[in-house]
């Protein structure tokens, strides 16, 4: 083959070299991050009504939140108002107590988020419907026994009736989530009771968090009420930890091996490179 052919065999694969990642540039600036919605309800223990909204993409590595998007939130039609996600991909918006909401025929109210897109990611929306509930707990202790009672009841025509047959639970809050205690059903009056036991961990002075909650309930969403008492065990202080091999603190001349040992290796990187560099500089000069 000439010479001439290899140019123009090498300049026409070059030509469709570069078509095919002008094409791929293309397909990967168009493509759009496909987000999932998780569209929640929260009635909190001081009858606030918040919808809350969490904002992440599905990746092979697990969920990354979308800071920035800016959600609506709609009773029916009608505009609540907006919210945007913040670090975590969370929003939420509080609904005014002074707002009447629309009601559908079986009284339960109709609740949607929507994010319109944006250039980065499609549009998507959720919605709820949520039937109102009114949660009262009592904490009390007899005769040595530690006693909760929660009692549920929800407002028709005929004004508050009892709540009967839905799964109901005590719980008491850790780090990232919430401890079940008890879960059951609601009798036929509307109420759960427990013993609460005694061997549940407090902070120092033995402060603990009680709450009872319908939890991600089909029909009602997530409704509580919280309690403060001295019902769980106080917290011990931890032991002093001390230097070494089988703690978290390792001892100081290991410290200081690991360290003499890694700018021992990171001197002889920075030799090689400094030596590489004179070499090209001492080629250069003799070329000339």
């Amino acid at each position: 083959m000439s010479k001439a052919s290899i140019k123009y065999v090498s300049l026409f694969i070059l030509v469709l070299l570069c078509q095919g990642s002008n094409l791929s540039a293309t397909a990967v600036q168009d493509s759009k991050i496909n987000p999932y919605m998780l569209f929640t309800y929260l009635k909190d223990t001081d009858s606030r009504q918040i919808l809350q909204v969490k904002m992440t993409n599905i990746t092979q590595v697990g969920e990354v939140p979308l800071p920035g998007l800016n959600i609506r939130f709609y009773n029916n039609e009608t505009l609540l108002g907006e919210a945007t996600t913040d670090t975590e991909g969370n929003a939420s918006y509080i609904i005014g107590s002074s707002l009447p909401l629309f009601a559908s025929e079986d009284g339960s109210w109709p609740f949607n988020a929507i994010f319109d897109g944006d250039s980065l990611t499609e549009e998507t929306s959720g919605e709820l419907s949520i039937n109102d509930v009114d949660i009262e707990m009592k904490v009390i202790e007899e005769e040595g026994e530690r006693i909760v009672t929660l009692k549920a009841t929800t407002l028709t025509g005929d004004g508050h009736v009892p709540v009967t047959g839905e799964e109901i639970g005590v719980y008491v809050p850790r780090m990232f989530s919430l401890l079940p205690v008890s879960i059951g059903m609601l009798d036929e009056n509307g109420t759960f009771t427990i013993k609460f036991p005694d061997d549940i961990p407090g902070d120092s002075l033995g402060n603990l968090t009680v709450i009872g909650r319908f939890n991600d309930h089909y029909s009602f969403g997530n409704v509580e009420r919280r309690e403060e008492t001295r019902w769980g065990t106080k917290a011990e202080m931890a032991a002093p930890v001390y230097r070494s091999l089988w703690s978290t603190l390792a001892p100081k001349w290991m410290v200081i091996s690991l360290a003499v040992m890694l700018l021992g290796v990171w001197g002889h990187y920075t030799y090689v490179i400094i030596n590489l560099f004179r070499i090209r500089k001492e080629g250069l000069k003799n070329r000339k």
